[in-house]
């Protein structure tokens, strides 16, 4: 099968780049090379991770989008997963060592210049934050799709113009950032989401990238036992199952939270009619809701609302009503 593949995908390997081509690219440091690749590699992802965390901060997608760009934090994934392919268990050490130190890197950085620079993030209203806090199961597609992208335009010879675009699609250095400044507002919960998102986009890229070089022939080339990468593929597997869980009880808390908004939105509606409010917007809330609306007088009696509103499940949420005022209250539950 892998060799139908490859004869498809590579033109029988006419297309294919050679072995030695892809471990210049990815292996940042080997046993015979310097450290020059790698200190140009730390520059680069401390500018992009400085531009990151700048993007982040004033809530501009373009300037995230260059950090993308120039980022290379997809270097040492793709490594990891070349290096398992071809059994090489101390390139599998240097490339996943090089990975790790590099989250911490970008995170330092987002950290700091978030305490540093006087600029307040609000993550209701920052786009680049919070699109980055609540990964599902369509984030791993994503990135699993991107991550053969990337295997596929490093492997063939004449697709490495399209390694701009898969930098782009593969959001790593920008979540990292994002877990660096709302580590800085203290926000752990919003932190773990978007190091979740990081996470799951660098195991689907090192899966992607291990079966496209597979199909590429690279597995042949292995001279060792693959039981000596049979740690490191266990422990990415139980990280893949873990993230496939989480991503899915994210998933299924994102439609239950819609149906809510939907359930909210009507009920709602129904209580305001014929009054001098209406609704303005419904938001989720750490634990529940927030209601805006707009209006002069006193709210009508929230019993018709209670009335009317069904939660989903189990879920008991608390409901807060804004008034754009200025005024903030909460709605209180009808007393019977």
């Amino acid at each position: 099968m892998t060799g139908r593949l490859n004869g498809i995908l590579f033109d029988n390997g006419a297309k294919r780049t050679p072995l030695d081509g892809v471990e210049e690219q990815l292996f940042l440091l080997t046993r015979d090379s310097g450290i020059d690749r790698l200190v140009r590699y730390g520059v680069l992802l401390a500018l992009s991770a400085v531009i990151a965390t700048g993007g982040v901060l004033v809530d501009s997608t373009a300037t995230v989008i260059g950090a993308m760009i120039v980022a290379p934090l997809a270097t040492p994934i793709l490594a990891v997963g070349l290096a398992i392919t071809i059994v090489h268990p101390r390139q599998v050490a240097r490339s996943a060592a090089i990975l790790m130190m590099s989250i911490g890197f970008v995170v330092i950085i987002g950290f700091v210049l978030a305490l540093v620079l006087p600029v307040a993030v609000n993550p209701d209203t920052n786009s680049q934050v919070s699109g980055r806090i609540s990964p599902n199961l369509i984030d791993l597609l994503i990135a699993i799709a991107t991550g053969l992208v990337g295997g596929f335009a490093i492997t063939r010879s004449d697709l490495a113009g399209v390694l701009p675009g898969v930098a782009i699609a593969i959001s790593l250095v920008p979540p990292l950032a994002v877990v660096g400044v709302v580590l800085a507002g203290a926000d752990y919960r919003q932190a773990f989401g978007a190091f979740l998102l990081f996470l799951s986009n660098a195991i689907a890229m090192i899966g992607a990238g291990s079966l496209i070089f597979a199909i590429a022939g690279y597995n042949r080339a292995a001279r060792r036992s693959r039981s000596e990468v049979k740690r490191p593929i266990m422990i990415i597997s139980f990280i893949g199952g873990a993230l496939v869980v989480l991503l899915a009880l994210a998933s299924a808390q994102s439609v239950a939270q819609a149906i809510e908004i939907g359930r909210i939105n009507t009920a709602a509606t129904t209580w305001l009619q014929d009054t001098p409010y209406e609704l303005v917007s419904v938001r989720p809330a750490p634990n529940g809701f927030v209601l805006e609306v707009i209006g002069k007088g006193n709210l009508p009696d929230t019993k018709e609302f209670y009335d009317s509103f069904q939660p989903v499940l189990w879920f008991d949420p608390v409901l807060e009503i804004r008034q754009l005022t200025g005024v903030q209250e909460p709605l209180p539950k009808p007393s019977n």
